[in-house]
């Protein structure tokens, strides 16, 4: 015969009451738990975060605070983002309205970050940086999101975008550019070159079909020797001229041309024209090659979200010798 200890149950009795209580109480405070028990997360403002979220009283948000060189300022290196939700605790936030889940009320600093419903993140204003070149200052009204307290995503649709594209094309002015020092007629010495119309397309929306692109925030370029042309110099050519050797170092990065160049012009401003709009272009990017051959040529492209391409384009840059003849740096 079964036989019941009510003693036992009695001296427990306190404990479960307690544990039941508790559980009660985290249901009623954390939404996301009630959605996730009982599926009762059907409050307007849980509705207004669409099917499957809850809404939270708090969330927390990250911010793009400083952008730091990854290498020393010497080197050529990237810009890597710091700040809350990077290398630091999120921004809380607080959600408060009973028929949405908006954030009302930013609890931690940054408050400007805040507007019109939307969360700016930001991003560095750049991603590949030169030698001796800053990264700059976070630009505060790119990478916007929606500012909810949801759980799983923002109230609506959250638009989401493609990584930008870059197209293959560019070109090099002059046409057949020699190495730096030598005479090229009818400019004299040292011309050296430019790189120019360089066009690169930010992402379209790919969640919420609003036919939206990201906007292009920077357009950087490199050049590479390749290394077939570094064979050439240090072999058929060492042979025709003693001493010859590698005389630059790559990557290679624009630089800034003399005073009073033909290319000085390109010393102002960062050469992206439409910068802060869905295609831009990157022009007057001026080099000095100080070795000839075949250069390849690499573009960076980044856009509002944060999200950036790096591309070699299809067609290097011919850097040419000038002997009795324009002489060919590659086979």
């Amino acid at each position: 015969m079964l036989r019941i200890n009510w003693r036992f149950i009695v001296s427990k009795l306190a404990q479960i009451t307690a544990m039941g209580v508790l559980i009660a109480v985290g249901i009623a405070l954390f939404p996301q738990a009630r959605c996730a028990v009982a599926q009762t997360c059907d409050g307007p403002r849980d509705r207004w975060c669409g099917s499957g979220r809850c809404c939270g009283p708090t969330n927390g948000y990250s911010a793009v605070t400083s952008c730091v060189r990854s290498t020393s300022i010497e080197k050529a290196g990237v810009c890597t983002e710091h700040g809350p939700g990077f290398d630091e605790p999120e921004i809380p936030v607080r959600c408060t309205n009973s028929t949405n889940c908006e954030v009302t009320e930013v609890l931690g600093s940054l408050t400007d970050r805040l507007s019109g419903g939307y969360w700016a993140v930001g991003a560095c204003p750049k991603y590949a940086v030169a030698p001796h070149e800053k990264c700059g200052v976070p630009d505060t009204s790119k990478n916007r999101v929606r500012a909810t307290c949801c759980s799983g995503g923002g109230g609506g649709c959250t638009v989401r975008y493609a990584p930008p594209t870059i197209d293959d094309g560019y070109t090099v002015d002059p046409p057949n550019p020699i190495v730096w020092t030598q005479e090229q007629p009818p400019y004299g010495l040292a011309l050296g070159m430019t790189l120019n119309d360089i066009k690169a397309h930010g992402g379209q929306d790919t969640t919420c079909g609003t036919g939206q692109r990201a906007n292009i925030t920077n357009i950087s370029v490199a050049l590479t020797l390749r290394q077939s042309s570094i064979d050439w110099i240090l072999g058929e050519l060492s042979q025709r001229y003693i001493g010859v050797h590698i005389k630059d170092t790559y990557p290679k990065y624009p630089e800034t041309a003399p005073f009073g160049h033909k290319y000085a012009v390109c010393s102002t401003g960062t050469g992206v024209i439409g910068a802060g709009t869905p295609d831009a272009e990157l022009d007057c990017r001026f080099f000095r090659p100080l070795d000839p051959g075949k250069y390849d040529v690499t573009v960076t492209a980044c856009q509002s979200d944060g999200q950036c391409t790096t591309k070699t384009l299809p067609e290097p840059v011919a850097v040419w010798l000038m002997e009795i003849t324009l002489s060919e740096a590659w086979r």
